[in-house]
């Protein structure tokens, strides 16, 4: 912007510089700079305006993506006894129909061969990706590029894939994924030069290969299944033997391993029991640790965190931790002894949950000294709730104790008895799968959620049944459910339908010779082309088949350009072919999918908004750049006026002051005369 070199002028005089210099500038704004800034306010309006359609348009695309598949194909299930079993109070299992993973849609994913870390692809060559219909997106790499610049490059050019890399013993992979699942979305890749083996066509064989293959959504298949539990599944669950509170934890190893894991060291960072549950809850052993109190000594206890017969516990400890010892069977097995060994002195301590017992053994089997036999039959006659054994690895004999129940156990042995200790946590649960029949079929589940025994439907089981029950599960179609969908298909699209309206209606105006108003955007051609494309793509004939439409299914365009729905019709036309209306709204060549094709064109970063809104933010550019411009040349033009006015008033100040004194000289020479 200029600046003002033009000052008024501090000789009096008898203008007003500032008053006419101003009023100058008045007449030259209005006519050069007021056409101008309304030129600029329209451009802002226009740009506001579109982002409310922008916006309007966005929440009708973010409405469209909810409706799913299973949004138009919805299943109700019932379950049914008709057996004379014990009358439930609540169904021994619940079922969700279309939640089982093998009916979801899948897109496609590929994977490149192995690159060498550091591999570099060279500037100016070419990848082109074509995802289904869609045109193929061409990227050429600006600059020498890794793998990791490869996929940059791909992610920045939205060509309808995501890739990543992942590395294996053969080096690293690019890995493609489709951004939008279904069959009618598979990948073709064509590559030149340093990128060629990125090529990938299903006909010709490559080095990029399909790691998962495109699946469109399907459905359970509706009818009846009669179902029997037999067994839940449940997560193995241990809880120590009593310990005093205060004990500490100062040498010793502790050990656990659950199912097919690793065997997972637990490194305590304090020596309480505290230190112990915490160390435990941080690492990854697959359990979760609690202390319970009884109110007098605390208890560990374990809890698995997957359930499932094969997800069973082993816990190791040595020294202060052997304590926290659980063998999967619930016995606890001691050193091994010679078969002759005989014991004269020392004693025996057995602990069973909070019972404790002393065993004295004897020669009961007349040998003339005390076995491990012998030390066997005290404890079975003790009636101790644990039963002994002997089991021979050999060449050494070992004491194994069973417990009868699910109490702790712990077996401690002095002087000859030394060898004869050991301990077990005691086992609250037992890991164990669901077990159940479907139409007879014997079916196992790692957890109480069975997916996959029946296609589309997850079971989630809740209680056993008995042999007299007679448990039944119905699948129907739920026509109720698709009346929900479509009253969500109709609202979407009416929402946007009266959001359009507010930002094009004319309002003719009442008094005569007036003009009309109109909103914002009436006069934009650019809205109508939009959502006349949208309606279009509703009015044509749909479905996989394209022998249905909307109006078949009770779907119409009403007078006010909004949408209606037909309850009955819509009912009628479920019950006679249920599939057809779901894939008017949801197959291949559906409504939902075409109307989501219209809508990432109109709303993309080249589509027909960003490039309206682009336009306008370009045309706003020029006019304040003009605004700019006629300020300085209106700056300069005052500055002109001003240093022309100061001489001008100084010469007036001038001519007034020689007018006076003359005036007064004539007086002087009339007077003498």
């Amino acid at each position: 912007m200029a600046t003002s070199t033009g000052t008024i002028s501090t000789s009096a005089g008898p203008l007003d510089v500032s008053t006419l210099v101003n009023q100058l500038i008045a007449v030259e704004s209005k006519s050069k700079l007021t056409p101008l800034k309304t030129k600029e306010s329209g451009f802002n309006t226009l740009i506001s305006a579109y982002g409310s359609l922008k916006n309007a348009l966005s929440s009708y695309q973010s409405a469209l993506k909810t409706m799913t598949a299973a949004s138009f194909s919805a299943q109700k299930t019932t379950v049914a006894n008709a057996g004379t079993g014990t009358n439930l109070t609540t169904d021994p299992f619940t079922a969700d129909a279309n939640s089982d993973d093998s009916t979801k849609v899948l897109a496609q994913k590929l994977k490149s061969g192995g690159y060498a870390s550091g591999t570099t692809f060279n500037a100016g060559d070419s990848i082109a990706i074509k995802v289904g219909t869609n045109p193929p997106t061409f990227i050429t790499l600006q600059a020498n590029a890794t793998l990791a610049g490869v996929r940059d490059a791909i992610n920045a050019s939205k060509a309808g894939v995501t890739a990543s890399i992942v590395t294996d013993g053969s080096g690293d992979h690019l890995v493609m994924e489709s951004n939008t699942g279904g069959t009618a979305n598979t990948i073709k890749v064509t590559a030149n030069n340093s990128l060629s083996g990125l090529s990938y066509d299903p006909t010709v064989a490559g080095s990029v290969t399909q790691i998962q293959a495109p699946r469109d959504a399907t459905k359970a298949a509706a009818g009846k299944y009669s179902i029997g539990v037999s067994q839940l599944a449940q997560a193995v669950k241990v809880s120590s033997a009593g310990i005093a509170p205060g004990t500490t934890f100062d040498n010793g190893v502790l050990a656990i391993k659950t199912g097919n894991g690793s065997t997972t060291l637990i490194q305590p960072k304090t020596n309480t029991l505290a230190g112990v549950r915490d160390a435990i809850n941080a690492s990854d052993a697959g359990v979760n640790a609690a202390i319970v109190s009884d109110g007098t000594n605390d208890h560990l206890v374990l809890t698995a965190k997957d359930s499932g017969a094969a997800n069973n516990l082993r816990v190791s400890g040595t020294g202060n931790f052997s304590v926290f010892n659980f063998d999967p069977s619930g016995t606890v097995t001691t050193t091994g002894v010679a078969t002759n060994q005989t014991y004269a002195s020392g004693s025996l301590a057995l602990q069973v949950g909070n019972k404790s017992f002393t065993i004295t053994p004897t020669d009961l089997d007349g040998s003339g000294a005390i076995g491990l036999n012998d030390v066997m039959k005290a404890i079975n006659d003790a009636n101790t709730g644990v039963t002994a054994s002997i089991s021979n690895d050999g060449s050494k004999d070992h004491l194994v104790l069973t417990p009868t129940g699910t109490d702790a156990i712990k077996l401690v042995g002095s002087n000859d008895y030394a060898d004869l200790s050991g301990s077990s946590m005691g086992q609250l649960a037992k890991a164990q799968d669901a077990k159940l029949t479907i139409d007879g079929v014997a079916v196992t589940s790692t957890s109480n959620k069975v997916s996959n025994a029946i296609s589309g439907v997850t079971l989630n089981l809740a209680k056993v049944t008995t042999s007299a029950d007679n448990f039944t599960l119905s699948i129907a179609n739920d026509t109720s459910g698709l009346s929900t969908a479509a009253n969500t298909f109709v609202t979407a699209y009416n929402n946007l339908a009266k959001a359009i309206t507010n930002l094009t209606k004319q309002t003719p105006s009442t008094t005569k010779g007036q003009a009309s108003t109109g909103s914002p955007l009436a006069a934009e051609s650019s809205v109508l082309n939009m959502m006349t494309q949208i309606r279009s793509t509703m009015l044509g004939a749909l479905g996989d088949d394209g022998g249905m439409n909307l109006s078949q299914v009770g779907i119409a365009f009403q007078k006010d350009g909004t949408l209606a729905l037909d309850a009955t019709k819509l009912t009628t036309a479920g019950n006679k072919d249920f599939d057809a209306v779901s894939k008017l709204f949801t197959g291949t060549s559906g409504v939902v999918p075409k109307l989501q094709k219209v809508l990432d064109g109109i709303l993309s970063d080249s589509g027909t908004l960003a490039s309206k809104t682009k336009g306008l933010q370009d045309s706003l550019k020029i006019v304040t750049d003009q605004q700019t411009a006629a300020n300085d040349r209106l700056q300069t033009l005052k500055d002109n006026y001003t240093n022309q006015f100061n001489r001008l008033n100084i010469t007036l100040a001038t001519m007034q002051s020689r007018q006076s004194y003359l005036t007064q000289q004539l007086a002087k020479l009339s007077k003498s005369s």
